[in-house]
């Protein structure tokens, strides 16, 4: 199933769904302990619980679910295939047997019955509306007290829907619980947890548009901007860490196909110089051939607030051949924070740190490529315009769709800078070195690899497998000569789609 396939079906189903064809309630319940054509994964604030999307893409179900995995098992019990002493590093897990479908030398790692037999490795599932297209943990931040939040963008409702999860920053026991209003009786997400569909609890009476697909927030999570591929829309969502997440602002007039969206980090220079800085967020578009930059304004000033989305600028794609069906985009602003870390607060100092540009990356499909780019902040007291500039181009294989800026642990086993890049259609993910401007690392996957998150505590990239309801661990360590850039273990039995049995 290609990428624009599951686009357009995706789309196709929504509608259905939204004219009365199913509605929740209808068919049987999803399986709670499993995944079901998953979207997205992330990884909870202190690193021990994974969340995983699933969307119910084919209808089978009456509603799609959100699933905490058991990372810390998880870990456990990935097979040390890197070590050559071990005469059978697969242990329980066995050989695979369809290892040209399913990559990989071991047998999956069973939810229901993992290899450990300490029971299933979701610890708690809950529903949600069908179709949903990505996953956002935020944590509280830290000097505000514990808290975190999952926001689930749902184009089957359409809504933004939102749960309360545990904070396991501070150590201790891990609970790994998830709150949204459901219940024994009413096990999907209530109406309270889903922003955008009420038009009454916002002062414009607006209601979410169709199509939710990328999110993205400001460093304190105190708003989101949803993107929203058929309306030439964006929303703003605002989260008070206090009280509940509400859509405040639709924006329109941009162009059509909204997809990707990155957040831009604030200079440290401009926040402790009182500049007028506006938290910013680059855009990408499947029908423009640009990058467009949007500024959030909180509009604290009035009397009540009416916080609101600006469309700022746009900047043109030209080093591909069309430009043209840009999808997942990434910043890296490690070398700015880098420097803002050692000023003390010095004027000076971070006036130079703003000077870094931010690398930006983008999974571009016109042809297939990986964009390379960065934005340079303007630190006059006017404001920023942050617009970016891409000037290279690297070729990949068909079906670019995600991009995630991580690191992997070189051969000396210090972390060193990585993009990882996401090939639905092609099978596979690219490891793309921007020191060295260069692929160094070509991944074969199994069906549909689109959702990507790297472990926080060890050396392996997660990779959600639309297709057959899956994830795919990678081993991103390069002193493990025979398995480093492959698959080392599959996490959930693999299960192909109906209309391929």
């Amino acid at each position: 199933m290609s990428r624009p396939r599951l686009l357009s079906l995706l789309g196709t189903a929504a509608v259905v769904a939204s004219q009365g064809c199913i509605s929740p309630g209808d068919g049987p319940s999803p399986p709670a302990g499993d995944f079901y054509f998953p979207v997205a994964a992330a990884i909870s604030p202190g690193g021990h619980t994974m969340y995983v999307a699933n969307s119910d893409f084919d209808l089978q179900y009456n509603a799609g679910t959100v699933v905490a995995l058991d990372l810390d098992r998880i870990r456990a019990m990935i097979p040390p295939l890197w070590d050559t002493s071990q005469a059978d590093p697969c242990g329980r897990l066995g050989s695979n047997d369809e290892i040209e479908l399913y990559p990989g030398r071991c047998g999956a790692i069973d939810l229901p019955n993992p290899p450990d037999g300490r029971g299933t490795l979701v610890a708690v599932s809950t529903r949600v509306g069908a179709f949903a297209t990505d996953l956002m943990v935020l944590a509280r931040p830290e000097d505000e007290g514990p808290g975190a939040r999952l926001f689930i963008p749902v184009r089957g409702d359409p809504s933004l829907t939102w749960i309360d999860i545990d904070d396991d920053r501070g150590g201790g026991q891990v609970q790994r619980q998830m709150y949204c209003g459901q219940s024994s009786d009413a096990p999907r997400c209530d109406g309270a947890h889903r922003a955008g569909e009420d038009p009454d609890t916002n002062l414009r009476g607006a209601v979410l548009p169709p199509e939710p697909y990328d999110l993205a927030a400001t460093e304190d999570g105190s708003a989101i901007v949803v993107t929203h591929q058929t309306t030439g829309s964006m929303s703003l969502v605002t989260n008070p860490w206090d009280g509940s997440p509400r859509l405040e602002f639709v924006a329109s007039g941009f162009p059509y196909g909204a997809v990707g969206i990155a957040a831009l980090p604030p200079p440290a220079y401009a926040i402790q110089a009182g500049l007028s800085y506006q938290p910013g967020f680059l855009t990408t578009f499947r029908t423009a051939a640009e990058v467009d930059l949007v500024r959030y304004f909180d509009d604290s000033a009035a009397a009540p607030a009416r916080p609101f989305l600006t469309r700022a600028g746009a900047a043109p794609i030209s080093v591909n051949a069309s430009g043209y069906d840009s999808r997942g985009i990434a910043v890296d602003p490690q070398q700015r924070k880098a420097c803002e870390a050692g000023c003390n607060a010095d004027l000076t100092c971070l006036r130079a740190c703003a000077d870094i540009p931010i690398a930006v990356y983008i999974a571009n499909r016109g042809p297939q490529s990986l964009l390379v780019g960065e934005t340079r902040t303007n630190t006059s007291p006017t404001g920023s315009d942050d617009l970016v500039t891409i000037y290279d181009t690297v070729p990949l294989s068909y079906g670019p769709s995600q991009v995630v800026v991580g690191s992997v642990i070189d051969r000396d086993g210090r972390p060193s800078t990585r993009v990882f890049v996401s090939c639905f259609d092609s099978r596979y993910v690219f490891i793309y070195d921007p020191a060295g401007h260069r692929i160094d690392g070509t991944v074969k996957t199994g069906r549909g690899p689109h959702g990507m998150v790297q472990d926080p505590f060890a050396p392996f990239l997660y990779v959600v497998h639309f297709t057959d309801s899956y994830l795919g661990v990678i081993d991103l360590d390069m002193r493990h000569a025979n398995t480093y850039g492959t698959i080392v273990a599959s996490i959930g039995a693999p299960k192909p789609p109906r209309e391929s049995k």
